[in-house]
C-alpha cells in the first residue's frame, strides 16, 4: 500500500509542476490489493501532498447456506403403562369377641382374734361376773424309757485255709428216673440249688468230664449249663429206650 501511495503522489507532482491547478481526487480509490483509501483533505505546500488515508477493508462475502434435506422424523412411540392388577383381598373371619368378665369383689377376711390367756392368780369381772383364774393343768408323767442292751459284737470268723491241692470242691450226686421211649432221646435234668453249681474240678476247661452216670454205656452227658439263679442243668442222652432210674455224679463247691 505504501508503494501505491508513493506512485500516486509522484504522478500528482508531475501533473502540477507547470502551473498550480487544484486537483480533486475521488474520495475513494480502489487498488489491486482491495485497499480502500479515503482522502478527506489535500494540503499543497512546497509541491508535497499529504494524504490522510483511513483503511476501509472490503466487506467479506458470506455465502448463503444451502438447506440440507433432513430425513422425515418418526416419533418414537411412548409405551403405555398397563394398570397394575390388585387382587381382591379375601376377608378373614373376625374372631369372636369374648367380653372380659367383671371381677367380683372378694370378701375381706377378718382373722379370728386369739384370746389372751389369763395369767395365774388374776381375777377380773366380765359383764359384772367374777371370772376365776384359769386352772393350771397337772403335769404329765413321762415314764423313763427302758435302756436296750447293746448289740454284742460278733467277730468275723477267719476262714480255714484249704490244704495244698484242695480246690474246695466236693463230689455229690442226684438220682432221677425217666421213661425213655425212643432211641437217642434227650432229656434236660435240673440240679437243685443246694447242689449247684457244677464246677470244673480239675481246671482243664471241660466240665462234662467230671460228670458221670451210673450206666455210662447207655447214658451220655451232652452239655452242662449254668443258669442265672445258680442252678445247673445237664442234658442227658439215652441210647436205648428204657424205663429206669439213673444216678448222676458231679463236682460242686463245698457248702
Amino acid at each position: 500500500m505504501t508503494k501505491t501511495l508513493l506512485i500516486i503522489g509522484i504522478i500528482f507532482i508531475f501533473g502540477c509542476s507547470d502551473e498550480e491547478v487544484p486537483v480533486t481526487l475521488p474520495e475513494t480509490i480502489r487498488v489491486q490489493e482491495t485497499v480502500i483509501v479515503e482522502v478527506t483533505k489535500v494540503v499543497e505546500k512546497e509541491k508535497i501532498i499529504y494524504l490522510d488515508a483511513t483503511y476501509n477493508p472490503e466487506p467479506t462475502w458470506t455465502p448463503t447456506p444451502t438447506p440440507v434435506a433432513l430425513p422425515a422424523w418418526t416419533p418414537t412411540a411412548v409405551p403405555l403403562s398397563l394398570p397394575t392388577w390388585t387382587p381382591t383381598p379375601t376377608p378373614k373371619p373376625d374372631s369372636t369377641w369374648t367380653p372380659t368378665p367383671t371381677p367380683t369383689s372378694i370378701p375381706t377376711w377378718t382373722p379370728t382374734p386369739t384370746p389372751t390367756p389369763t395369767k395365774v392368780g388374776w381375777e377380773y369381772y366380765l359383764d359384772g361376773v367374777l371370772v376365776t383364774p384359769t386352772p393350771t393343768p397337772p403335769a404329765t408323767w413321762t415314764p423313763t424309757p427302758t435302756p436296750r442292751p447293746s448289740a454284742a459284737w460278733t467277730p468275723t470268723p477267719t476262714p480255714t485255709p484249704l490244704p495244698p491241692g484242695d480246690m474246695g470242691y466236693v463230689k455229690t450226686s442226684v438220682i432221677t428216673s425217666y421213661n425213655f421211649t425212643s432211641f437217642g432221646e434227650q432229656v434236660t435234668i435240673g440240679i437243685p440249688i443246694e447242689k449247684s453249681p457244677i464246677v470244673d474240678h480239675n481246671q482243664n476247661g471241660d466240665i462234662t468230664d467230671g460228670v458221670t452216670t451210673s450206666d455210662d454205656n447207655n447214658f451220655k452227658i451232652l452239655s452242662v449249663t449254668q443258669r442265672k439263679n445258680s442252678e445247673s442243668q445237664i442234658v442227658l442222652l439215652c441210647l436205648t429206650p428204657i424205663n429206669t432210674s439213673v444216678e448222676i455224679t458231679f463236682w460242686t463247691t463245698r457248702k
